[in-house]
């Protein structure tokens, strides 16, 4: 049950930065640049979800993994926010884990959006291309 917050600020986040760079980067229409710019668009977006996802998350990610180890057994979150330091539960392993996720998140778009591409539908950020009746 605790990935479903982190999983729809993953998307959330991830519509929200391909709609700022539409709007404030590529102003031109979505369809004129190419799909290895459209590509790094969706990677670029994908990643800035992730780091804003890997920030939310860090702390209580830290604490659930302190509340698994064997010598914390038995102890409340109470305690244990005590025992790190609540500074310590925000950054201790962040950078490694905003590389990790950033990148992860920013391949899981990537390959969605080529999947996308490939079948037609054209990549997140504009309507799909339409098809003329012949």
């Amino acid at each position: 049950g605790r990935q479903i917050p982190y999983t729809m600020a993953k998307f959330f986040f991830f519509e929200k930065v391909v709609s700022f760079f539409y709007t404030n980067v590529f102003t031109e229409p979505k369809e004129t640049y190419s799909k290895s710019t459209q590509l790094s668009v969706t990677f670029a977006s994908g990643y800035i979800a992730g780091i804003i996802c890997a920030l939310v998350s860090q702390a209580p990610d830290n604490l659930v993994s302190q509340m698994g180890k064997a010598e914390n057994k038995g102890k409340g979150f109470g305690t244990l926010i005590n025992e790190q330091g609540a500074s310590n539960l925000f950054t201790r392993g962040l950078g490694p884990r905003i590389i990790m996720i950033g990148t992860l998140t920013g391949l899981q778009w990537w390959i969605y959006d080529t999947f996308k591409s490939v079948m037609g539908m054209g990549t997140t950020g504009g309507a799909p291309k339409k098809v003329e009746k012949k």
